[in-house]
């Protein structure tokens, strides 16, 4: 059987072959008004390169989901220190301490402020004296009345510098009136998650209107206690059964400076 008849079979499916293959590499063609479709077969055999920049995602842009904080487990030695709003706050607090086998230390100072905590060495010498492993600040109530609250600013770096890598949280003033943006200044310069705001609860409050109650400020501990393990550094503080009662805060009153 010859084989001529399929030669020129087999010369047609090349020329044709060769002719795909032209309009498949070639750029657009137009044949008058009318342009052939592209096969893609260019695209098949060399894909467009991609640019490896454009395959890596924006670490910046994403979201990362927070570490979660191991709770201490270990005894603590708590120190807090403050204005007038800390001797009610140190009670409640001293029954946490108590349920939960920590120590605690106190240091009442009335009408002080950031300033004249920055400008004395009393916490530097209460924290060598009582070598705290966890501090509570209550400072802010007497500056919510600056109307310029980054004035405060150096002191609140200074205070945060003498407590330097212990743990702390520091206890936003509860607001009886709006501030002129002392709780966001204080919070702007705190770790994260050692800024605990006051500002927004509701509190029963003496006869002064500002002071909350005994009552209102166990209260308030108790929401600093359930808000802890998002903190900072979470330690144990299960709460107080009602059989703890009175416990000491072992607190020294300092008497208030005419500033």
């Amino acid at each position: 059987m010859s084989r001529r008849p399929y030669i020129g079979l087999w010369l047609l499916l090349a020329v044709a072959l060769v002719i795909i293959a032209w309009v498949a590499f070639s750029d657009d063609i137009h044949l008058g008004s009318y342009s052939p479709k592209k096969a893609p077969i260019a695209d098949a055999l060399f894909p467009p390169a991609v640019d490896v920049a454009d395959s890596i995602p924006d670490l910046d842009s994403l979201e990362l989901a927070p570490k979660k904080v191991e709770v201490d487990t270990l005894p603590q030695v708590i120190f807090i220190f403050g204005d007038s709003m800390t001797f009610n706050l140190a009670l409640r607090l001293a029954q946490y301490a108590r349920q939960n086998g920590h120590t605690i230390r106190s240091v009442n100072w009335d009408s002080s402020n950031t300033k004249i905590w920055a400008d004395h060495d009393t916490l530097r010498n209460c924290i060598r004296r009582y070598h705290p492993t966890q501090i509570f600040i209550s400072l802010g109530s007497n500056e919510l009345y600056l109307k310029k609250p980054d004035m405060r600013r150096p002191e609140v770096r200074k205070i945060l510098e003498v407590i330097d890598t212990i743990p702390y949280v520091w206890i936003g003033p509860p607001n009886w009136k709006e501030d002129s943006g002392i709780n966001d200044m204080i919070a702007s310069e705190c770790k994260p998650g050692s800024f605990f705001r006051s500002a927004g609860m509701e509190f029963k409050r003496k006869k002064d209107g500002i002071h909350p109650t005994k009552e209102a400020s166990a209260l308030w501990v108790d929401s600093i206690m359930r808000w802890l393990p998002k903190s900072n550094h979470p330690f144990r503080a299960l709460p107080p059964t009602d059989s703890i009662g009175k416990v000491n805060p072992n607190i020294v009153f300092l008497k208030a400076l005419n500033k």
